[in-house]
Parts: structure tokens; C-alpha cells; sequence
């Protein structure tokens, strides 16, 4: 469970560090008007994350805003909204690794180069995809030491910049629209300024973690992002008073219409480049390396081409932040400072260069694991193939899925090209965004009587609803950011609606494979077939508490799932006493619940049935199956329990008894004679090997004496000491019962 400092470190670690990136990503295209396009866009992005807060709190889910639209429209909308939202994770991924190794270039120069860039880039998606895949958990308080420390120094560079660096008199001067950037460059930079705002979701989706999901997140998305905005803003403001934009005379052929290739070789101060026929002339447009050598590559023209002593020639515009620091702009703001400050630069060159890539690496770890949940909800909500989000039996993490994202993250480094990731980014981030606001308004007029702990301000009435206006404004806002995107970015026009095609295409070939409607939920089969036909358990599943009885349980889930191609949802309840509040954290259960979950998952893979893993918090075991059987459509409930001992009317349990009672589907109840042995489950060994010291045994309420690991108070409660369902008080005598 994350607390409220956690939450706010983390909303620092997935939004925050696009500083780091997204700085002078803006200003090789914005050019002087960097800090107005980053305000302006920060604003509006205000109204979007007001739209995530309403949504997250009202529905605290993993998945964000593809929950958010599935559940105010349909499957589809939900799908294409988690599909976006991959394209850009995937880039902001690439980007994040990318830049690692060139921050890291500020004491290794050699880092900076291809194809040490490239290897290095890639190896650190492979990492990332291993640690997820091993399930090595993110650390929060990580997370929230170096969100404060990348802030502090961030604020420090601010500080520093405004003292020694600050000229407002030249800020104005270098600004020229039109020219100095172009209107196409200007529109341009829109969308990568949007794009750096994609952790907006990664932040929703830790609202299911949250302890007080309806008062935390909303807090740490309005505290965090107009903090972040400023911040951004005021370090665009200082870099470019330090690093100002000024231009460049470069002929032009008159037969193409581009500018010639112009040989530059590096100057005396590191970073900067200058013209080889001419060192005393410095260049301040991005060079790119030619093998031994740099050039101003050829382009076309941005400004006027005019005659100069007979040669047609125009003015390249540009700004070392944007050009010679675009993969590291943190540091370029430290080598801008005056020389007086040499001491200080020796110390904040390597603090910063650690520092910043460590804040990408914790980033992009984010973004994968968040990623990798994203396609483990599209499988579980069968949307894709159940196979792309395939648990792994040991670790319990969606291997497949990670993989496949780490895959394409690194095909995006191989070719070493900033500027190609640059133009693919934001496509994915203005659809999802814009489909969050959407759905925010589009839930309050078909859920009206939604508990919103947390609701977008400033709404008005119309047609019965609170409409709430800023929704509307950053719906609007973001579809045009959409619509720029599509205008101004060739490569990126190209890759998101290929992506999207793509996944339309596997969504519409599953859903069809699998005889599920394409724009409704699956239906809820609550009756069985005809006494002629064959009954099909499409989603069957199994309360489990780690004991003999609960292992035969999932072992017969299996056998009936296996004829059927079916899938398990295994459900590990942890019973919160009374005197804990039902979301307390329960650090010791949840050990357990993953242990027992783990020997589930690894009965399945022998079986080769696709078994999904739950643990719930409850006060009552059987209200928790019930709504956990609500909630995911499943087709039968498959329950283990010994008989009632005490003669009288009952049979079975309290926690039996309630599911046969409220259930929405078919109940298979196992029931065992009253001395069935309970001990014996794989997952007690293991926990017991694990953690022997943590181990407890307890009497068992039938005749003789019992023991089995549990949790503390479990007797106290009713909890049945060996089955699933947490009844300790059954009578002898076999028998099977079915509830329809």
C-alpha cells in the first residue's frame, strides 16, 4: 500500500523527470518560446490531470484511463485508450534509456557516442525488463529520496540561474515567431511539450496501491503537476538567458532548394562546435556526426533565402540547449554557469549527471512495470490474447507482456536517432487524454450516483448533470493537440496510426476468435446448457487459504478448465479483524496470499491453464468471492469445506451458506467429511521454509487437535482452519451440491 508520500514521490518520479528530457526536446523546435509553450501547455494539462483525479478516485483501478474509458463506453474504447497509452510509454521509454547514457557522458564523453549510446540503451531496457519480470519490487521511499533530491537541485539550478544568468532584456530580443521559430516548428514543438505529461497516467494507475485512494491521489496530481509546470518554466527561462538563440549563414544549392552540408569540428569549450573553414565562428544549430567528422547536415531552408556576394544563402536558426545538450539539458544548464562558479560546477557536473540518470532509470522502470499491468488488464478483461498477459508461476508478473514492451522499446534505440524518437512522440498521449476528460464527463451523466470522493471543480448544470468545464476545455485542448501531432510529425503520423491499426485488427480477430461481442462486455452466462449439451465454464473460479483441501480445489478448477480452454481467477482472502480499518495494511497476510497464489499459479502451468491471481481485503470471506465473482463474470464458483459437526438444519458454513446464497453465477461446493486431513499444502511447506520463524500453528475446532499456518486470530474470527471458505464448524459426510 502507498501512502501520501509515496504517492507524491512517485507523481514526481513519472511526471517530474520529463525535465530531464522534454527541456530541450521543446527548445530545438520552440526555439525563445520554450517557456511560453511549456506554461501554456502546462495549464491546460492542469484541466486533465483534474479529470484523472475525478476518475482515479471514483474508480481506484491499475489499468487508469483504459478503465476509465471501458467502463464510460465499452471494451473497444477502453482497449484503444490502453493502446494509446502503450505507443507513448513505449517512446518515453527509448527516450528515458537513450538519454542515460549521454547524461552519464558528462564524465564519460565517450558514453555520448555511437554506438556506445545505442549499446548502452538498450542494455538498460533489458535490465528494466528483467527486474520486472523477476518482480523485484519499486521502491517508493527510492523513489521519494530521489524525487527530493532531483527537486532540491533542480530548484538549485533555478536559484543560481537567476542570479548569475538571467538577461529578461534578452529573453524578448531572441524571440521572433515566424522566423525564429518558423509557425511549422512552433505548432511542431506543441505535442512533445503534451507528450512529456504522459506520466499523468502511470500516477492514476498507483491509485489502486493508494491507501486512501480518494483524498491521496487527487492531492499529489494537484500539488505535483503545477509545481513540475513551474519548475519547467522557470528552468527554460534561465537556460535560454544562459544559452540564448542566435543563427547561423549557410549557403544554399540552388538545384535542391536544401541547404549544403557545412564541416564543424568541436571548440575549445566542451560541448560547443564551431565551422572548420572559420573557428572563430560558432555554430548553434544541431551537427550531426559524419564517422571522423560533424556537419551541419542539409535541410530545407526555415527562413528567407537571399544573394550574398553572389551565393544564395539563409539563416539557420538555433540554441546550444536545443542542439549540443538536447539528450542532457540539466547539464547544460550547469556548464552555462559563470566560470566564477568553477568549484561548484566541479561539484554539481557529476552530482547532476548521477542523479538525473538515475531519476530516468527509476522513470522508465515505472513505466515498465505500469506497462506490463496495462496488458496483464487487457488480457484479464479479454481484450487481447489471455497468452500476452501470462502470469509467471514463480514470480507472479506478466512476463509476456514486459517482454514484448521491452522488445519494442528497444527496437526504437537501434537506430540512434534523437530526433526520429522525438517525432513519434505524443501521438498515444493526446488520444488517452483526451478519452480520459471524455470519459469524465460522459460518467456524469450515465453514472450520476458514482461516490466521486474527489470532483472536477468549476462544473455547471446542464441537461440534469453537473458538466464540469474544465473537462470540457482539456478535451478540446488535447484533441487539437492530437490534430497538431498528426500535422506536424510525418514519422509519428505514420507509426500511431499504424499502431492503432494494428490493434484495432488483433482486438476485432480475438473477440471475434473468441464469439465475444465487440462493443459490449461479455455476457454473464448465470444458467447452464441444455441437459444435451456440453456445459462450458468459460471463467471459473477458486477461493484459496493454502491448505490441502484449497490445492484439490484449484487441481479440479483445472481439470474442468482444461477440456474447455477456460481460465481461473484464484481469489486469497485476508480477513481484517474488527478493530483494523478493512484497508489497514496487512504486510504479513499478503506475504502469505502471494505464496499460496504462487503454488496456484504453478498447478495451472502444469495443467496449461491460464489462472489469474487476486488478493482482497474484507471482513467477510463471502462477501469478497461474491463481489470478486461480480466483478470479473465468472461462470462458476468452486468451493472446498468440511461438514458441519453440530447437529441442526445447516450443512454448510457461514461463508458457504452467504455464497450459495448471493452468488451471481453456478457454486460447486466440495464437501469433505468432517476429519479430512487439512495439512499438507505445498505453499505451507514453502512459507514455512521461507519464513520459519513467522510460522503458527492453532487448534482446529473439530475433534482432536489440528495445525496449519494462518494468520493471527483466524480461530477467534470462524475462519475454517484447512478450507477455502472459512467455516470451522462442518459435520461428517461426503457430498457435491451445485447452485444454478
Amino acid at each position: 500500500m502507498v501512502g501520501i508520500s509515496g504517492l507524491f514521490g512517485t507523481a514526481y518520479a513519472y511526471i517530474g523527470t520529463s525535465i530531464y528530457f522534454a527541456l530541450g526536446a521543446v527548445a530545438l523546435y520552440a526555439l525563445g518560446v520554450t517557456p511560453f509553450v511549456t506554461l501554456a501547455v502546462g495549464v491546460l494539462f492542469i484541466g486533465t490531470a483534474w479529470s484523472y483525479a475525478e476518475a482515479s478516485a471514483a474508480m481506484p483501478e491499475a489499468s487508469g484511463v483504459a478503465s476509465f474509458a471501458r467502463r464510460a463506453f465499452n471494451p473497444l474504447a477502453g482497449f484503444g485508450a490502453a493502446w494509446a497509452i502503450l505507443l507513448d510509454s513505449i517512446i518515453l521509454v527509448a527516450i528515458a534509456c537513450f538519454f542515460i547514457p549521454h547524461y552519464l557522458g558528462a564524465l564519460w564523453p565517450s558514453l555520448q557516442q555511437s554506438p556506445y549510446d545505442v549499446i548502452i540503451g538498450i542494455g538498460t531496457v533489458a535490465l528494466l525488463v528483467a527486474l520486472n519480470v523477476l518482480g523485484l519490487a519499486e521502491s517508493i521511499r527510492v523513489n521519494v529520496i530521489v524525487a527530493v533530491l532531483g527537486g532540491a537541485t533542480l530548484i538549485l539550478l533555478v536559484v543560481l540561474g537567476f542570479v548569475f544568468l538571467f538577461k529578461p532584456g534578452l529573453l524578448i530580443e531572441q524571440i521572433a515567431v515566424g522566423d525564429a521559430p518558423t509557425w511549422s516548428h512552433l505548432l511542431y514543438a506543441v505535442p512533445l511539450a503534451g507528450a512529456a505529461f504522459v506520466g499523468i497516467d502511470a500516477v492514476s494507475s498507483r491509485a489502486e496501491s493508494a491507501v486512501h485512494p480518494g483524498r491521496d491521489v487527487p492531492l499529489a496530481l494537484n500539488v505535483i503537476l503545477p509545481v513540475i509546470v513551474i519548475l519547467s518554466v522557470a528552468l527554460a527561462v534561465v537556460a535560454l538567458s544562459a544559452m540564448p538563440v542566435k543563427s547561423n549563414t549557410v549557403p544554399v544549392n540552388p538545384r535542391t532548394g536544401l541547404t549544403e552540408e557545412i564541416p564543424v569540428i568541436p571548440g575549445e569549450t566542451r560541448g560547443t562546435y564551431v565551422l572548420a573553414v572559420d573557428p572563430s565562428r560558432r555554430v548553434y544549430v544541431p551537427v550531426e556526426r559524419r564517422e571522423q567528422w560533424y556537419v551541419i547536415p542539409a535541410q530545407e531552408p526555415t527562413g528567407e533565402v537571399y544573394d550574398l556576394d553572389g551565393q544564395p544563402v539563409t539563416l539557420l536558426y538555433g540554441s546550444r540547449l536545443g542542439s549540443v545538450y538536447i539528450e542532457d539539458p540539466v547539464i547544460g544548464l550547469v556548464d552555462a554557469l559563470p566560470k566564477d562558479l568553477q568549484g561548484l560546477k566541479d561539484i554539481l557536473r557529476p552530482w547532476v549527471a548521477f542523479l538525473m540518470a538515475i531519476g530516468l532509470f527509476l522513470a522508465a522502470n515505472a513505466v515498465v512495470g505500469g506497462s506490463g499491468r496495462i496488458i496483464y488488464s487487457l488480457a484479464r478483461h479479454r481484450q487481447v490474447p489471455a497468452w500476452m498477459g501470462r502470469m509467471s508461476a514463480s514470480r507472479m508478473t506478466p512476463f509476456v507482456g514486459i517482454i514484448l514492451f521491452g522488445v519494442a522499446a528497444a527496437a526504437l534505440i537501434i537506430p540512434g536517432d534523437t530526433t526520429l524518437l522525438l517525432d513519434l512522440f505524443g501521438f498515444g498521449a493526446a488520444v488517452a487524454f483526451t478519452l480520459a476528460s471524455v470519459s469524465v464527463i460522459t460518467l456524469r451523466y450515465r453514472e450520476r450516483g458514482l461516490s466521486r470522493p474527489f470532483s472536477v471543480p468549476l462544473d455547471i448544470r446542464f441537461r440534469g448533470a453537473a458538466l464540469p468545464l474544465p473537462s470540457v476545455f482539456a478535451a478540446a485542448a488535447t484533441a487539437v493537440i492530437w490534430v497538431l501531432m498528426v500535422a506536424t510529425h510525418p514519422w509519428g503520423r505514420i507509426a500511431g496510426f499504424a499502431w492503432m491499426a494494428a490493434g484495432i485488427v488483433l482486438y476485432v480477430l480475438y473477440r471475434r476468435r473468441a464469439r465475444l461481442p465487440l462493443l459490449r462486455p461479455a455476457e454473464l452466462t448465470t444458467l447452464p446448457k441444455a441437459v444435451t449439451e456440453d456445459i462450458d465454464y468459460e471463467r471459473i473460479l477458486v477461493p484459496v487459504l493454502g491448505t490441502r483441501l484449497t490445492d484439490e480445489m484449484v487441481v479440479l478448477g483445472c481439470q474442468l478448465a482444461t477440456e474447455k480452454d477456460s481460465t481461473i481467477d484464484a481469489l486469497y482472502v485476508i480477513e481484517v479483524p474488527m478493530e483494523l480499518a478493512v484497508d489497514a495494511p496487512q504486510p504479513e497476510e499478503r506475504r502469505k496470499g502471494k505464496k499460496v497464489l504462487e503454488l496456484a499459479a504453478k498447478v495451472a502451468e502444469d495443467f496449461d491453464v491460464e489462472l489469474w491471481p487476486h488478493i482482497a481485503q474484507a471482513r467477510s470471506p463471502g462477501k469478497a468471492i461474491v463481489e470478486t465473482a461480480e466483478e470479473w463474470d465468472v461462470d462458476v464458483i468452486i468451493l472446498g469445506a468440511p461438514r458441519k459437526r453440530r447437529m441442526g438444519g445447516a450443512v454448510f458454513g457461514r461463508t458457504v451458506t452467504y455464497v450459495l446464497q448471493n452468488a451471481p453465477c453456478e457454486v460447486i461446493v466440495n464437501l469433505v467429511p468432517a476429519d479430512y486431513p487439512m495439512e499438507g499444502s505445498a505453499s505451507e511447506v514453502e512459507t514455512r521454509e521461507g519464513a520459519s520463524e513467522e510460522t503458527e500453528t492453532r487448534e482446529g475446532a473439530s475433534e482432536g487437535t489440528e495445525t496449519r499456518e494462518g494468520a493471527p486470530g483466524d480461530a477467534e474470527r470462524g475462519r475454517d482452519p484447512g478450507g477455502s471458505t472459512g467455516d470451522g464448524d462442518d459435520r461428517p459426510g461426503p457430498a457435491r451440491e451445485e447452485r444454478k
